[in-house]
């Protein structure tokens, strides 16, 4: 801090604010017990607790006007909890189908790619054989095994020719 620099304390905040410590977990509390207990250890059971109940079992436990607002306040926050849950879960099942999908096209050109490859193969070693060589359209009929056994036996007809 620089020379001549003092910081300036406003005293009036002093008296307003109140800062406490609870360590929650010092608090052995049930829910039978808990009407009997003191207001802090009420507020310690509801922090502790509130997510292994559900609204009206609290409000049943913690009649109290300030217990029902932070209640309210906490069923909102899990309603929207769920919400943002449901809303992820969506998200995430969209973006799986849209994966499988692009996974699947790109499949489908690899094969495609393929078919091609030896469609344009067998149309060739029928000219080079003498043969009138299938439309594009006849062999795109055919399954890949098929065009696979059908280029394996030209390729084979080529070389007793040669041979």
């Amino acid at each position: 801090m620089p020379l001549g620099i003092r910081p300036t304390v406003d005293f009036a905040f002093k008296k307003i604010i109140e800062v406490h410590t609870v360590e929650l977990t010092k608090y052995k509390l049930d829910a039978q017990t808990i009407a009997q207990a003191s207001k802090l250890q009420q507020w310690a059971f509801l922090l502790l607790f509130a997510q292994d109940y559900d609204a009206e079992t609290l409000r049943k436990l913690f009649p109290g006007i300030e217990f029902e607002t932070a209640i309210s306040t906490m069923e909102i926050i899990s309603a929207k909890t769920e919400d943002k849950q449901m809303y992820d879960q969506r998200e995430k099942a969209q973006r799986d189908y849209e994966w499988a999908i692009s996974g699947a096209r790109e499949e489908g050109r690899v094969i495609g790619r393929e078919e091609g490859i030896i469609v344009g193969r067998i149309q060739t070693l029928q000219e080079l054989l003498g043969d009138t060589p299938m439309t594009t359209a006849e062999l795109a009929e055919l399954h890949l095994d098929a065009l696979t056994t059908q280029l394996n036996a030209l390729q084979q007809r080529l070389r007793d020719r040669v041979a």
